[in-house]
C-alpha cells in the first residue's frame, strides 16, 4: 500500500522548456532596451543558440551576436534569468493527482535539484507548494547531496514518517532520479510526457525505473478530463 508519493519537479510536474523560454523572454526584453534589436528577434537568437550549441555560454554567444561588449552584462542576464517569475504551468494531471493523494491519506513530497531560489520561484509560479507535505531543495543542503544522492530521499521519508517500502518516487531522468529510490527499496516510476521518447537509462545496475508511464492520473487511479 502506498503511503507516500514523492515527485521530481522539472519535466515531471511541468515542462522545463517553458521555464527556459520564459527566462529567455525576460532576458530579451532587458537587452532590447540596450540595443537596436527588437526583443522577439533577440529571443529567437537565444533559442537558436540553445538548439545548436546547448546550454553552455548561451548569453556570452548572444552578446557576441548583438555586438554588446559590456563585460558585466552576462552576470546581469544570468541574474535576470534565474530570478524571473517564470511563465509556467503544471501539467494538467498534476493538481488533480496531488489533491487526490492528500484526500486519500497519501503523504506527498517533492525533491528537486538546482539552485534553491530558482526552484522556489518555479513552485511559486506553479502555485502547488501547498499540495506537498515536504519539499526538499537539495541545493539547500549542498550540491554534494543533489540526486542521485540517497540523502534527500531519506530526509523526506523521515520527515513524512513513512518506510521506503511504502513509498513511490516519480521522475523523468534515469541518469539521476531512480538510483537512490531503487537502492532504498522505494517503488520507482519514470514518466514520459507528450510524444517524447523516455530518457534512456545509463548502463549499470539500479538506474532504470521499475516502470514507465505517460499519465500520473492513470497510475494513481484518477480520471482527469
Amino acid at each position: 500500500m502506498t503511503k507516500a508519493a514523492l515527485f521530481d519537479l522539472d519535466d515531471t510536474l511541468y515542462r522545463e522548456m517553458d521555464f527556459v523560454e520564459s527566462g529567455f523572454g525576460a532576458v530579451a526584453r532587458f537587452l532590447a532596451g540596450h540595443c537596436s534589436v527588437k526583443h522577439d528577434a533577440i529571443f529567437d537568437k537565444a533559442m537558436n543558440i540553445l538548439k545548436t550549441s546547448g546550454r553552455g555560454r548561451v548569453f556570452d554567444k548572444l552578446l557576441e551576436l548583438l555586438e554588446i561588449s559590456d563585460k558585466e552584462m552576462v552576470a546581469y542576464l544570468i541574474y535576470i534569468y534565474r530570478t524571473q517569475r517564470p511563465d509556467i504551468a503544471a501539467y494538467r494531471d498534476v493538481i488533480p493527482v496531488l489533491e487526490h493523494l492528500r484526500v486519500t491519506g497519501v503523504k506527498t513530497g517533492l525533491i528537486t535539484d538546482g539552485m534553491a531560489v530558482v526552484q522556489q520561484n518555479k513552485l511559486s509560479a506553479l502555485g502547488i507548494a501547498h499540495l506537498f507535505d515536504v519539499i526538499i531543495y537539495t541545493d539547500a543542503i549542498g550540491a554534494v547531496y543533489w540526486k542521485p544522492s540517497h540523502v534527500p530521499f531519506n530526509m523526506a521519508l523521515k520527515i513524512l514518517g513513512v518506510p521506503a517500502a511504502d513509498s513511490v518516487y516519480v521522475g523523468d531522468d534515469p541518469s539521476k532520479d531512480f538510483l537512490a529510490p531503487n537502492a532504498l527499496g522505494m517503488k520507482s516510476v519514470q514518466i514520459t510526457r507528450g510524444d517524447a521518447a523516455p530518457k534512456p537509462a545509463p548502463s549499470g545496475k539500479g538506474y532504470a525505473a521499475e516502470m514507465t508511464i505517460d499519465s500520473m492520473s492513470e497510475y494513481f487511479g484518477l480520471t482527469c478530463p
